[in-house]
């Protein structure tokens, strides 16, 4: 490198904002249903390896992905939806348990339900992403969402 130039082992983390460089990069945020609570109602996701993690205010959708660490199961007719504090379905209608298209390998990305929607409006408040249970309870399943998105 030239004299008085700036290379990437100078650089502070996030130090380079997606404003200086583009402002529309997609991002993905991987999360983590750990199979615990199997019971029929909404679970918060984690983030994989633990934590809290939350889709950003004002966040725009645009795919998902479902990786499945442990089939799901259950003893009656359970679905699965993907969705956002204040609208479970937002991210994937309900799907049958045992639907391929709770499958990566199956489907690969899928558009969100709610495709060029901002979570909770530009400038609103950060959103849990949800697992919602439905019609029974599943009795195993493990799986990594993932859900790509474009800060507004």
């Amino acid at each position: 490198m030239a004299d008085n130039s700036v290379g990437t082992s100078e650089l502070v983390a996030d130090s380079v904002t997606d404003a200086k460089v583009e402002a529309h990069i997609p991002k993905t945020l991987k999360f983590f249903y750990d199979g615990i609570s199997k019971t029929t109602g909404a679970k918060t996701l984690a983030k994989a390896g633990g934590g809290t993690l939350q889709i950003p205010a004002g966040a725009i959708l645009v795919s998902y992905a479902i990786e499945s660490l442990e089939a799901f199961t259950s003893s009656g007719s359970a679905t699965l939806a993907l969705g956002f504090t204040g609208t479970a379905a937002g991210i994937m209608a309900a799907t049958a348990f045992d639907n391929a298209a709770i499958a990566i390998a199956t489907t690969g990305f899928e558009h969100t339900a709610t495709i060029g929607g901002a979570v909770g409006g530009i400038g609103g408040a950060a959103k849990n992403c949800l697992l919602t249970i439905a019609g029974a309870a599943i009795t195993a399943g493990q799986c990594h969402v993932f859900v790509t998105y474009i800060e507004a």
